[in-house]
């Protein structure tokens, strides 16, 4: 019962010290205002999922999190902290965030290179040139992703050659080899099988115990299989956010009973 009692204190801890959060962001797409003065928490550790029907503002919440609307030519007004730094504050460098702040897409997008060139990208990039760290590092994160037994004797083959799942799960090692705090993903499984869906959720789930990971869902099951918190998102508009268990069992907002429902997709 006290061990009980110390995981319930810990996990509201954590919901209190978020590692991500936004203040009153506004986000404009020339005239379509896709984001309405949002706040969200996003705790440290956890895996976070932030659902709503199609055109809600999710994957455009998703990127504000790391910088990637200002290449798409967004408009962004409003606070994001990333540890309690401002990340749009002019003193931030982009870059840097995107290091800390990885981001795993819809599709998996590998590098036209070997599988091992894929994995070991950003520290080249970043003036790593010390092979032996090399292959550290790049069997270090396949490992981590389960891919490593699958491709140890074909690291110098195409990324292109591997399947879908295992491009997923590749871009998920690239993105974990530059030693990120934060992996945000956008529906990272909606392309696959649902055996590949098992192994990333599987794989999402043990790294949550060392990274902080955003998910982008429009599959309510799949965020009650994976989420500790969840934010529902409609219209632009942050509806509810806090522990899954209880928004799942107990919505406050009549928008989410119908969406958990299914009654809107």
């Amino acid at each position: 019962m006290a061990m009980q009692v110390k995981k319930t204190l810990l996990r509201r801890a954590l919901e209190y010290k978020p590692i991500l959060k936004s203040e009153k962001l506004n986000v404009w797409y020339g005239r379509v205002h896709a984001l309405k003065d949002v706040d969200v928490i996003i705790p440290s550790k956890r895996i976070t999922a932030i659902m709503g029907p199609s055109g809600c503002g999710k994957s455009t919440l998703l990127k504000a999190f790391n910088r990637l609307l200002e290449v798409e030519g967004a408009r962004v007004e409003g606070k994001v902290y990333f540890h309690d730094v401002d990340i749009y504050s002019d003193s931030v460098d982009p870059y840097t965030i995107r290091r800390k702040i990885g981001m795993v897409f819809q599709k998996p997008i590998p590098l036209p290179m070997s599988i091992y060139d894929n994995v070991a990208y950003g520290l080249r990039v970043n003036g790593v040139k010390d092979k032996r760290l090399l292959d550290e590092v790049v069997r270090e994160n396949l490992e981590k992703v389960g891919l490593w037994d699958e491709v140890k004797d074909r690291l110098r083959d195409s990324a292109f050659n591997l399947s879908g799942g295992q491009q997923q799960r590749l871009c998920i090692a690239r993105a974990l080899a530059v030693e990120p705090e934060v992996i945000l993903l956008d529906e990272p499984t909606s392309s696959l099988d649902p055996a590949s869906t098992k192994r990333i959720e599987e794989l999402l789930k043990r790294l949550s115990g060392d990274y902080t990971i955003v998910i982008v869902t429009h599959n309510v099951h799949q965020a009650m299989r994976l989420a500790e918190r969840v934010v529902f998102i409609f219209e632009g508009r942050i509806v509810e956010q806090g522990d899954a268990e209880e928004i799942f069992k107990n919505p406050r907002s009549i928008l989410t009973k119908a969406y958990i429902k299914g009654d809107f997709s």
